[in-house]
């Protein structure tokens, strides 16, 4: 009888040792695997992060590159644009004394010419450097992109705001917004054989979202991205989104055409700086 406790007892000691055993093992396997999954998730925030920097220092330098082309072009090319305009328009002046009519026309016509070119420069230089969206905001240099496009393109462009007074951003914010904005244009131009572009831009405590829709023929982004063709600039949006930890939505109107809707959440800045009276501006359709 007491042989039975005994052995009683040595088994119910050895349940209870292997017991612990096996929640000593399922801890140490359950911590290792946490320990692994912390170190894991923290090799891939170094990644991100090293990504991320990597793409803000590529657009950082596109964008040093553009202020260094556009000043080579208005120092350089614009300068002498200049000189070979009033050049000209002195030979005009003797010229106009000779009575050639022939000699005149060609006058007028290299006149002409040097005149378109130096606009030219002067919308490219504008392009590269959008000196209005320094100076007075987002809105306003939306609306001088729209109406350098309309003047140029057989095209109706229309552009609303949820709101009257567009609260100034940082440079990085707005700068993103403004390029995002002007590829999906250009796009929409080159691309969708539309005749018709609507730009809106919300903006709320924590997000701004801008929009823009075509009413041209569409297309499929995944099936782009599927092929890799960056013909559409899709890959440029998604890496200038996620330096500012954005997204973008494609969508297929029901009318047709195309629409993407770009979310940003809004980074806090230091102050504000006061926006200057544009004199430029014009009344805005509000949402």
């Amino acid at each position: 009888m007491q042989n039975n406790e005994e052995l009683k007892l040595a088994l119910l000691i050895a349940s209870i040792a292997m017991l612990m055993m096996a929640f000593f093992v399922i801890s140490f396997v359950m911590y290792y695997q946490k320990k692994r999954f912390e170190e894991e998730k923290k090799i891939s925030d170094i990644e991100k992060n090293y990504n991320r920097l990597l793409l803000d220092t590529a657009l950082n330098s596109e964008e040093t590159e553009r202020r260094r082309i556009a000043q080579d072009l208005h120092d350089d090319i614009g300068t002498m644009l200049s000189l070979t305009k009033l050049s000209l328009n002195q030979l005009s002046k003797m010229i106009g004394t000779t009575g050639d009519e022939k000699e005149d026309q060609i006058m007028k016509k290299s006149q002409s010419l040097v005149e378109e070119t130096i606009l030219h420069v002067r919308r490219i230089t504008r392009d590269l450097v959008p000196t209005t969206l320094e100076r007075f905001g987002l809105l306003e240099a939306i609306e001088e992109f729209i109406d350098k496009l309309e003047e140029d393109n057989n095209l109706v462009i229309s552009f609303q705001a949820n709101t009257e007074e567009f609260p100034r951003q940082g440079q990085k914010l707005e700068l993103t917004l403004y390029r995002i904005m002007q590829e999906l244009v250009n796009n929409a131009i080159k691309h969708a054989s539309c005749s018709r572009i609507e730009i809106s831009l919300e903006s709320t405590e924590e997000m701004i979202g801008l929009r823009v829709t075509d009413n041209g023929v569409g297309f499929d982004p995944e099936k782009i991205k599927e092929n890799n063709l960056a013909g559409l600039g899709l890959l440029g949006i998604e890496s200038r989104l996620a330096i500012v930890n954005g997204t973008v939505q494609y969508e297929k109107p029901l009318n047709g055409g195309s629409s993407a809707f770009a979310q940003i959440p809004v980074m806090p800045i230091a102050e504000n700086k006061p926006e200057p009276l544009h004199p430029f501006r014009r009344e805005r359709v509000n949402i």
